[in-house]
């Protein structure tokens, strides 16, 4: 189940968005239920999903159970139900593939969704949170990805949310070699903007993130000058770009602090957002002198990349749906093996209550000898009759004949 960026913009996805404390939360909230035998929760810039395995469920009950515990956990009401989407079984194997791939990304190939994914899916696993299911699909799907990477052109042009939004940039500005740049925030995506600039010439670089020792390291990397975001309004006027990009829930730069900035500076400035929740308040974007670009205003240069890549996303698919098929096989014999097990289980029975009374009525003294023969033949064709099950079920695929052979053998 999962909110994204074509289902609902950017005001509804922030509502959804999880730090990564809320996210163990979350997870121990939804393992209260038995019937959740696993979960994982990922949520980036442009996408709030939960993934989980779930027993003795069908479509509707799934959906109401997690948007419930959703609804509760982040204190919304039923009317935001329409911005999501549910998707069970062959359709949810084919979507996360297409998320980790990157074909479902805002940026067509983007490299970053892929170590997101990853991340989520490790939060789960180290708190015990996934199953052997999930497990599986999860790293079915990072095969995929790195398959589509590798054997397709998906990576050609811009292949983050960070170098799509300085793009954009570019379209402002011709010339960045005497452009002061700020950095709020020091993860992945800011850093991958900051990068995005150097390489067009940004050399005055400045660097502030709560964590002042966090701001230092970048700032070293990048021969950059960190200062303590308690100082931000001292260096703010100055700065011609102002980068954003933190997991702060409140807004950084509020109105009344770009305002001063721009009042102190007399000059346009450009502010660019990619923080979900906004770390730049909306109100800004609608001062004299501020621009401000947040995610959702990347649309239409993705739009002119996506169209270049269409191509790549058929031979992408192909792949998605070899490793799709290996998964859903995995599957199938998955699902035998509880009647597997069952069957060994029943044939042995039927050897050590029939053994039992043929030793005794026949008196027989070399009881070991009949013992491991019987045993032996019994494995025999409890081998046989496994390996025609999965031939005949077609490794289980066939559930009709699943059925069949349980009611036969009453093993259901």
């Amino acid at each position: 189940m999962g909110i994204n960026f074509k289902s609902a913009p950017l005001n509804i996805r922030e509502k959804f968005s999880f730090t990564d404390e809320e996210v163990l939360s979350f997870l121990k909230l939804l393992k209260i239920n038995r019937n959740v035998l696993g979960a994982v929760v990922l949520s980036t810039c442009n996408r709030t999903e939960i993934y989980y395995h779930i027993e003795k469920s069908n479509h509707p009950e799934g959906f109401d159970f997690l948007i419930r515990n959703l609804e509760y956990f982040k204190n919304y009401d039923k009317k935001l139900e329409k911005y999501f989407y549910f998707k069970q079984g062959d359709e949810a194997i084919e979507h996360l593939f297409r998320v980790v791939s990157g074909i479902d990304s805002l940026v067509i190939g983007e490299d970053q969704i892929i170590g997101q994914v990853k991340s989520a899916f490790k939060r789960s696993l180290d708190n015990d949170a996934s199953s052997s299911v999930l497990t599986r699909l999860f790293n079915k799907a990072f095969e995929a990805g790195k398959r589509v990477r590798t054997e397709t052109g998906i990576k050609q042009g811009p292949t983050s949310v960070s170098s799509a939004a300085i793009e954009l940039c570019v379209s402002r500005y011709t010339d960045f070699s005497d452009k002061r740049i700020l950095l709020i925030g020091t993860g992945q995506t800011g850093e991958l903007a900051l990068l995005s600039l150097i390489k067009k010439g940004c050399r005055n670089i400045y660097i502030t993130n709560r964590t002042y020792s966090k701001a230092v390291g970048l700032a070293k990397k990048y021969h950059a000058t960190a200062f303590e975001i308690n100082e931000l309004l001292s260096y703010l006027p100055a700065c011609d770009i102002v980068l954003v990009a933190t997991s702060s829930k409140t807004h950084i730069i509020t109105s009344k602090i770009a305002g001063q900035a721009v009042q102190i500076r007399n000059a346009a400035q450009l502010y660019i957002d990619l923080s979900v929740p906004r770390n730049v308040s909306e109100k800004v974007g609608k001062m004299d002198n501020i621009e401000l670009i947040v995610i959702d205003d990347l649309k239409e240069i993705v739009k002119i990349s996506t169209e270049k890549r269409k191509g790549v996303i058929s031979d992408a698919m192909e792949i998605i749906n070899i490793v799709k098929q290996e998964f859903k096989e995995w599957l199938d014999v998955l699902e035998l093996t509880p009647l597997i097990l069952k069957i060994k289980n029943n044939f042995h029975k039927i050897n050590e209550a029939e053994l039992a009374g043929f030793i005794k009525v026949n008196s027989i003294s070399d009881s070991e000898a009949v013992t491991n023969y019987a045993k032996h033949i019994t494995e025999k064709y409890a081998r046989m009759f496994i390996k025609k099950l999965k031939n005949v079920t077609e490794n289980g695929k066939k559930k009709e004949f699943v059925n069949l052979v349980e009611e036969l053998f009453e093993l259901a």
